[in-house]
């Protein structure tokens, strides 16, 4: 099967667990279509600015892969984390975290993968 890039549903979350602006997304894959493996494939997109707000994860571990702009990545205990495109951000079960764009004119792009934890 090949799903195309310009039949991506397209959409975005304001304020994405209480961050500031938008979170541009592109669905890769349906939470239908990952069936038992995961609930999220997309390609998200983050202006000037523009955050998603920190959000634990429990059952499942979300894994970032950056892929143009530079932007910043905070963790509960207060850990912070500049990221450039290459690098990847895994949050894991019970753990939180926050993505945030600090950059003045850069899109932080990146693809986010939320896989289930298998029992």
């Amino acid at each position: 099967m090949i799903i195309r890039s310009d039949a991506y549903p397209r959409s975005s979350d304001v304020a994405k667990h209480g961050g500031n602006g938008e979170f541009g997304v592109e669905t890769i894959l349906t939470r239908e279509q990952l069936g038992q493996a995961g609930r999220l494939f997309v390609r998200g997109t983050l202006k000037p600015g523009h955050s998603v707000g920190m959000h634990r994860h429990s059952g499942d571990t979300e894994i970032c892969y950056f892929l143009s702009g530079r932007g910043v990545v905070r963790e509960e205990d207060g850990s912070e984390y500049t990221v450039y495109p290459g690098d990847v951000n895994i949050t894991p079960s019970g753990h939180a975290h926050e993505i945030l764009n600090l950059d003045e004119s850069e899109d932080l792009v990146y693809l986010a993968i939320v896989l289930f934890l298998k029992e």
